[in-house]
């Protein structure tokens, strides 16, 4: 009985995670690039409506691109069993769903990708402060924040801690970027919302 439920840990959980390890560092510059061109030239982008997508969609192939070429040299560790630290990566693993599932049940899809930023006209938002967004301004942000925590201590790339400690850079521009537009578009009530909800960390 144990080498069948090492077989299908090795086989089903161990190796799917670590191909969702390397798929996260070969394409997830190219989502904080895409984004952290939209969200500080929104203005811009708005001129040129939903055709900015695919502008700032370049990002990808830019990033991911090299990093499919080079995989070989991105990921030189050996597939390997978890040691005692690696565990401790299935914490933010947890919280990741339980995020992103909170979030999801508060914000539709066409808030997800932008809409109502790039078309505030076209796709009216109602300042969302419900729920997850209660506890945290940016659960999504949050939710990406923990999952490439987690694959990072997972696996022990050496690829994935530095796209982590890349994210733990970014990440704060894109946010204080997206601050500036809301507060625009919401004024007093998101600035109340602001002084009220922590911006990433929850509180409880």
């Amino acid at each position: 009985m144990p080498t069948i439920l090492l077989f299908i840990y090795v086989h089903y959980i161990w190796g799917p995670f670590l191909t969702l390890a390397q798929l996260l560092v070969i394409l997830y510059p190219g989502v904080l690039i895409f984004w952290l061109i939209m969200h500080t030239n929104i203005e811009r982008w708005r001129r040129i409506g939903k055709k900015a997508y695919w502008i700032a969609a370049i990002g990808w192939p830019l990033t991911g691109a090299p990093l499919i070429y080079f995989r070989e040299e991105t990921f030189p560790m050996p597939y390997r069993f978890p040691g005692p630290f690696s565990a401790l990566g299935l914490v933010p693993l947890l919280l990741t769903f339980v995020v992103a599932k909170w979030a999801g049940n508060r914000i539709s899809l066409r808030t997800l990708v932008g809409l109502p930023e790039l078309a505030p006209h076209k796709n009216k938002q109602p300042l969302i402060d419900s729920g997850i967004y209660a506890k945290t301004r940016n659960p999504v942000y949050l939710s990406h924040w923990l999952l490439l925590l987690s694959a990072a201590a997972i696996t022990g790339f050496v690829a994935n801690w530095i796209l982590f400690a890349l994210d733990c850079v970014v990440l704060p521009l894109m946010i204080r970027a997206e601050e500036h537009e809301l507060l625009k578009r919401y004024g007093t009530e998101f600035a109340a919302y602001m002084r009220r909800v922590p911006r990433f960390f929850p509180g409880w």
